[in-house]
């Protein structure tokens, strides 16, 4: 076999492990999840009390489950390629029904910037939105003791921009670039593909992803698409 035919055949085999390694996965953490939702009814019936104890460890399993199905969802988002639905949208709907949808700790304060000019762009808002979560993801992870996340529309050389700006300790060294590279990460928790992701849905559409420090303190995120005509 020619070496060409070997790298031809690295990305599929990457795509089939991860399909087959993430059925096998998931399949027992839906028993998991399904045994601990029945302990947790056996428990509480007829109105009883739970011990705090053991409904704070019924709380770590689910945890740690949701955040398993998490990180198969990121592999399965790298190695795949969605089928884009794109259509008209307005940029400052999806910022609205981000800040709606996303559940901040309360140590984080949430604020929206909309464009007066409410630009539109042409896009699959459901990928849009799963890019903005990855992206408000990482800016609240980089706040552990609270902050504040800006999300602010704005448009500009037949451009249409999202800008997720955090109050956090900002990108490491300065570099913009590291952060979109697979599997970089500084949290002790997590696979580092969030941002990867979300440069790949923006670029499948015509887009980009930009990051930088921001003045005075934190990072910024900005995802940019194409404005219709």
């Amino acid at each position: 076999m020619k070496n060409t035919d070997i790298k031809q055949e690295k990305p599929d085999l990457l795509k089939r492990m991860a399909s087959v390694t993430s059925h096998e996965i998931r399949n027992p953490l839906a028993i998991i999840a399904n045994s601990i939702y029945y302990i947790k009814t056996k428990l509480s019936a007829g109105g009883a009390a739970v011990d705090p104890k053991i409904a704070k460890h019924i709380g770590i399993i689910e945890g740690e489950v949701k955040h398993s199905n998490e990180v198969i969802e990121e592999i399965l988002s790298f190695t795949h390629t969605k089928e884009l639905n794109c259509a008209p949208a307005s940029v400052n709907s999806a910022i609205k029904d981000m800040l709606d949808s996303y559940i901040f700790p309360p140590s984080i304060t949430a604020k929206a910037i909309p464009d007066p000019a409410d630009p539109c762009v042409n896009a699959d808002m459901k990928t849009i939105s799963c890019a903005l979560r990855y992206v408000l993801d990482n800016s609240v992870q980089a706040m552990p003791e609270g902050g504040t996340v800006t999300i602010e529309a704005s448009h500009g050389d037949k451009r249409a921009l999202l800008t997720i700006t955090d109050s956090g300790p900002g990108l490491p060294d300065g570099d913009g670039e590291k952060v979109f590279e697979p599997f970089f990460t500084t949290k002790p928790r997590g696979v580092g593909l969030g941002l990867t992701i979300a440069r790949k849905f923006l670029e499948q559409q015509g887009g980009t992803a930009t990051a930088q420090n921001a003045a005075p303190r934190g990072a910024k995120v900005t995802l940019s698409l194409p404005l219709l005509p």
